[in-house]
């Protein structure tokens, strides 16, 4: 059988589970509903039983019930949902019934977290200018007869002044007067309080152990907008808030140590540019120090891994049942695996999984930790194992809309660089033993992300018809280390360019030889990708054709335009792209649009605002002018995540234009 587009829409992730104190296992399962052209929601149960498990189930109908957490009695579940009109907290008693609407905050509610005596909760409210609105506000505005005050206030908040450097950000858009606020909730009675005024968005809140603090994460005043991503340390106990880190670190996945004196959190440096680890970090309260747990490994906590078919995450650090350790997931060699981190730093970091795979969402269970991954030929799989990475269940796989042996495991091979750099690549072959197969060249975006073992629709798919799909992790790919990724700063197309075409020859002299056709060869990349697929058709013509999706064309006239193109001024010297243009342009795959004779295909989103759509834009006038094949895509409503999150029907005609470029080139 031969997958088709189409076939994205049957598939099922599964991602953010927790356990309940009973044993029971909930978690999100998520389905593209075609009709209604969006990916629905739900929260499963299900619970192990010795050498299986028991039939999953659902606990809520959906369509849109994301982040379960767990009351601290263990007798209810808390959730955010749709189901009233906008994104509120709803609670459910674990025994069964009905569920009950938390709140009704006009912005609707991004994150939340249970007091620890379980009578109340704070949430982040996304507030227009700071101001608790209930979510029917509108519809009570259309009955009588408004002021022109009342009208003008409604009809204008649209409007967006700004004032600031960091005024977009891309999936988002403009930021506005929308502040994400840390509202207290009491729940028998459901009124609310504002807990922290002010003009910048919070996140990540949580309670000290005895309830009386609330930590949460913010930019402080003096980087706000000068890096927003910045991110400190807060607390607020009773009237008062303070910052209590002064890290000039990008924080995040905050949590408290169960013995109250540290905090636990996960951060970038933003001096590395986007191109460093994120590491492992305590903080002691009682001392007010930070320690980093995870230097010495030279290696990404967290999940940096790439795919087109994500269950939701749910990666926080999780403390060890007796306290000495932290237990966090870790990127290395396109791998997602478990890593346990001493608390005193006597004994090194040590591995608890080997796997293959990619882990992207866990947490505590009654006998150890549940586990959700993906590998490549499964989207989701759940499993128990104890604290030393002992399996205490088989696996539970999400089911497939087709027989797994439609599916290939990438053979993976080493290629090896002009200067010797060794680099991780993949190969997917298709089953059947025909010859002089076409090769489809993907390179993935970031560049600081990594390719790994993990399901990628898009790739089985160019497989199941007929091609061999080849991928592997360039330098500028985390995984590798702090070196390896930082090689290319202000240099791409250097380095990364000889390391991608080192991949493409050694498969083709590696695991391809017998198999694959030399001069039938497409290119496919988004993002910096996409960037990459426009320098390789400018400096080579040995592809027979190319796709480029939401890539770098420009550098220097998007340093104008994207949501956070002033920061990047720092990798091409000290002076801004004005006064020393020549960096930016010499970086810009525009300047070598004259050499660019590969039909390409250019897709881009027109609510992009990482690369906004006139990057796109400039290459197809620049290839139309030159008399070039050309054919440009554009997706209206999306912003530069489309692969991943966008609208499914998009994501469906985006395969099946891309499928009918490369059978137009290669498949003759």
């Amino acid at each position: 059988m031969t997958l088709k587009a189409e076939d994205l829409l049957a598939l099922k992730t599964w991602g953010q589970a927790v356990a309940a104190p009973d044993g029971r296992v909930f978690f999100v399962e998520s389905q593209i509903n075609k009709q209604t052209n969006a990916v629905e929601h739900r929260i499963m149960q299900t619970e192990p039983d010795g050498s299986s498990w028991s039939s999953v189930q659902p606990f809520t109908q959906g369509p849109s019930d994301t982040l379960p957490q767990i009351s601290p009695d263990g007798q209810y579940l808390a959730f955010l949902s749709r189901r009233s009109g906008s994104n509120q907290v709803w609670i459910m008693p674990l025994k069964g019934g009905e569920a009950r609407q938390v709140t009704q905050i006009k912005g609707g509610i991004k994150d939340f977290a249970w007091h620890p005596r379980g009578q109340k909760m704070v949430v982040i409210a996304h507030l227009f200018r700071g101001l608790i609105e209930n979510e029917k506000s509108d519809d009570q505005a259309n009955s009588g007869s408004p002021s022109d005050e009342m009208l003008a206030y409604r009809f204008t908040r649209d409007v967006k002044i700004i004032t600031k450097q960091y005024y977009k950000f891309d999936g988002s858009g403009f930021l506005g007067d929308f502040i994400d606020t840390a509202v207290s909730v009491d729940l028998p009675t459901n009124s609310v309080q504002v807990m922290t005024p002010g003009l910048e968005d919070v996140f990540n809140p949580v309670f000290s152990v005895d309830g009386e603090t609330l930590f949460y994460l913010q930019r402080p005043k003096s980087s706000a907008d000068v890096n927003p991503q910045i991110r400190e340390i807060f607390s607020h106990a009773g009237p008062r808030s303070q910052q209590l880190t002064h890290l000039g670190l990008a924080i995040s996945r905050l949590i408290v140590h169960p013995n109250g004196k540290t905090l636990v959190f996960t951060a970038n440096d933003p001096e590395d540019l986007g191109y460093g680890n994120e590491k492992l970090w305590l903080y002691n309260l009682e001392t007010a120090q930070a320690r980093c747990l995870s230097d010495e490994l030279d290696r990404p906590v967290g999940d940096h891994t790439l795919t087109d078919v994500g269950g939701l995450p749910l990666d926080k650090p999780v403390v060890s049942r007796d306290g000495e350790w932290v237990l966090m997931s870790l990127s290395d060699h396109g791998r997602v695996n478990l890593w346990k981190f001493s608390l005193t730093g006597e004994e090194p970091p040590r591995a608890i999984t080997q796997n293959a795979w990619t882990v992207y969402s866990y947490a505590p269970h009654t006998t150890g930790l549940i586990v959700v991954a993906s590998d490549p030929l499964n989207p989701s799989t759940i499993q128990i194992l104890d604290e030393d990475g002992t399996y205490l269940s088989p696996p539970l796989h999400v089911s497939l809309p087709w027989a797994q042996e439609e599916l290939a495991m990438p053979l993976a091979y080493q290629a090896t660089s002009a200067d010797g750099t060794k680099l991780d690549a993949w190969i997917l072959l298709p089953s059947s033993p025909q010859k002089n197969i076409p090769v489809i060249l993907q390179v993935h975006g970031g560049p600081m992300a990594m390719y790994g073992y993990r399901f990628m629709f898009e790739m089985q798919l160019l497989r199941s018809l007929g091609y061999a799909v080849v991928y592997g992790n360039p330098r500028g790919s985390l995984g590798y280390g702090h070196d390896f990724c930082r090689a290319i700063i202000g240099h791409w197309g250097d380095k990364d360019y000889a390391d991608v075409m080192a991949i493409l020859d050694d498969a083709l002299q590696g695991p391809g030889k017998a198999r694959c056709d030399q001069k039938k060869l497409g290119i496919i990349g988004g993002s910096y990708g996409g960037f990459m697929v426009n320098w390789a058709i400018a400096h080579t013509d040995r592809f027979r054709c190319a796709v480029s999706m939401r890539s770098v064309v420009n550098r220097f006239s998007a340093m104008g335009t994207s949501d956070l193109g002033w920061l990047r001024v720092a990798q091409y010297g000290t002076k801004p792209w004005w006064d020393d243009p020549e960096p930016y342009w010499q970086q810009s795959p525009l300047r070598y649009a004259s050499s660019i004779h590969t039909p390409l295909l250019i897709e881009h989103q027109m609510n992009d605002y990482r690369l906004p759509l006139e990057q796109g834009e400039q290459l197809y006038h620049a290839l139309k002018y030159l008399g070039r094949e050309v054919k440009m895509i554009l997706y209206p409503n999306e912003s530069h995540g489309m692969t991943r999150n966008g609208e499914p029907w998009h994501r469906v005609f985006r395969l099946h234009q891309i499928t009918s470029w490369f059978a137009a080139y290669l498949q003759h």
